[in-house]
């Protein structure tokens, strides 16, 4: 084989491995900052409710119901 044809191979080789490295570093760091995000959204719409207020959203991955400054206790998926 030609030495050029063997470099090229190779380069396109180790470009190809080192493409699906940083994806696989980077996919699952954008779902944290996503996750991130979302929470930080939540937690600024709950300071900007007054007590007493009811906030409940529903999503295909997560569904929160929450009671601002409330004195009853959370009600539904918890761990005793």
């Amino acid at each position: 084989m030609d030495p050029v044809t063997i470099t090229v191979t190779a380069r396109v080789a180790a470009g190809g491995y080192l493409l699906r490295l940083g994806y696989r570093w980077i996919k699952p760091r954008a779902e944290v900052r996503r996750t991130e995000l979302g929470q930080q959204g939540l937690s600024e719409r709950i300071r900007s409710l007054p007590p007493g207020s009811r906030l409940t959203e529903q999503s295909a991955d997560r569904e929160v119901d929450i009671t601002v400054g409330s004195s009853h206790p959370a009600v539904g998926n918890q761990e005793v």
